[in-house]
C-alpha cells in the first residue's frame, strides 16, 4: 500500500469531536477508507465509520471525503481513543505527518485563509475567531509585514494556549466564592472558617473571550500551621508563574503584601461589596474593581479587567493581520 500521510487538525486533548486529515494517493485512501466505512464514500460525501483494533472496537465516527486525495476522519475526542486510533492509522500504512493547510483544510479558499482554518483549532480563546476570519482579506490590505506586527503576534500568543491567572489574599475574603461564580458552578469549597482552602484550586475560565488558567491559591493567615506555611510556599511558587495576579481582599482586612513577579500584571479587587461598611471603607480607594460574587456584583467587568491586563483592546482591534506561522508564533509573510 502506498504511503497516506495523516495529522490531527485539533488538539490532543479532551473534546467532544476529534477530527483527523489524511491525504494521499486516491488508491491507498480508498483501501483505508474501505477498512472503516460500510461504503467508501464519493469526493464531498461523507459515510458512517467503526474502528476497531485487536482490542475490539475503539469508536464510531463520520469520515468526510473532502478530494481525491483528502479525507477527515472524525471520532469522538477522547484521549484514549485518539491513542489507539493513531496506531491503528499507523497499521493501516498511514504515517503521521505534518500536512500543509491547504492540505488540511482543502475547502478553504487560498493559503491565507488555510492557515486561519488551522490556527482557529489551534487557539483556545474564542477572541481569536474575529482576527482570523477574514485573515485573507487582512493579508492582502496589510501588505509586508512589519517589526510592529511581529510585536502585536508575541503577545496575542495568550490567545493560542490559556495564561495562568491566580486569585490571592487574605483567608476568608471571598476568593472561592468568586471562583465559583466566575466558573457558574462549585468548584472550589467555601466556608466561614479561615483555611478552608489549603490546596491550589485551578478551573479553566473564558474571561471577556480569552481563555485562562485561574487558580484559587490559599490565603494567607495570621498565624499559620506548618501545614499552612507549606501551601503558602506552594502558592507563592504558581504566583511567579503567572500572567495576572487578582489581588483580593475585603472590607476591613487590608491590602496584603504581595512579591509579584516583573512580569506579572497586579490587579487588586475588592470583594464583598455588598455590604454596609464597603461603601466607606479604606481598601475601595485602592481596588481597581469592586464585586460582590454573592450579587453577582461587578463580575463582568472583573472578567474585562483581567483581558485587558493580557491582551489589549488596541491587539484585538488593529484592522492588520494577525502575523503567526506554523507553530503559531511570529510570523506569515
Amino acid at each position: 500500500m502506498s504511503r497516506l500521510r495523516w495529522a490531527w487538525s485539533t488538539p490532543m486533548q479532551p473534546g467532544a469531536i476529534a477530527l483527523v486529515t489524511i491525504h494521499g494517493e486516491p488508491a491507498a485512501l480508498d483501501a483505508l477508507l474501505a477498512n472503516c466505512c460500510r461504503r467508501v464514500p464519493a469526493d464531498g460525501a461523507t459515510a458512517r465509520c467503526h474502528f476497531a483494533d485487536p482490542l475490539g472496537t475503539i469508536d464510531d465516527g463520520v469520515a468526510v471525503r473532502a478530494s481525491s486525495t483528502t479525507a477527515m476522519l472524525m471520532p469522538h475526542g477522547g484521549v484514549r481513543i485518539a491513542q489507539r486510533l493513531q496506531a491503528w492509522l499507523r497499521s493501516h500504512g498511514a504515517i503521521e505527518d505534518p500536512l500543509p493547510d491547504h492540505a488540511l483544510f482543502p475547502e478553504s479558499g487560498d493559503r491565507h485563509a488555510a492557515a486561519a482554518a488551522r490556527m482557529a483549532g489551534r487557539c483556545a480563546s474564542r477572541r481569536a475567531l474575529g482576527l482570523l476570519r477574514d485573515h485573507a482579506a487582512r493579508v492582502e490590505r496589510s501588505g509586508p509585514m512589519t517589526a510592529r506586527d511581529r510585536a502585536r503576534a508575541e503577545r496575542l500568543r495568550v490567545l493560542v494556549d490559556p495564561p495562568t491567572v491566580v486569585i490571592a489574599g487574605p483567608s476568608n475574603v471571598g476568593k472561592s466564592t468568586l471562583t465559583n461564580a466566575l466558573a457558574r458552578r462549585t468548584v472550589s469549597v467555601t466556608d466561614g472558617s479561615a483555611g478552608t482552602t489549603r490546596d491550589p484550586v485551578p478551573v479553566r475560565l473564558d474571561l471577556d473571550g480569552v481563555t485562562v488558567d485561574w487558580i484559587d491559591l490559599p490565603g494567607s493567615l495570621d498565624r499559620p500551621s506548618a501545614i499552612d506555611a507549606s501551601a503558602a510556599a506552594i502558592a507563592s511558587r504558581i504566583a511567579a508563574t503567572a500572567r495576572v495576579i487578582v489581588l483580593a481582599t475585603a472590607p476591613g482586612r487590608g491590602w496584603p503584601v504581595l512579591a509579584s513577579p516583573t512580569h506579572s500584571t497586579v490587579v487588586r479587587i475588592l470583594l464583598q461589596d455588598d455590604r454596609p461598611e464597603a461603601a466607606t471603607c479604606i481598601e475601595r480607594g485602592q481596588a481597581l474593581i469592586t464585586c460582590s460574587a454573592q450579587q453577582s456584583i461587578g463580575l463582568g467587568e472583573l472578567a474585562l479587567a483581567i483581558r485587558r491586563a493580557l491582551v489589549s483592546d488596541d491587539d484585538l482591534d488593529d484592522p492588520r493581520a494577525w502575523a503567526f506561522d506554523g507553530d503559531q508564533s511570529p510570523i506569515v509573510e
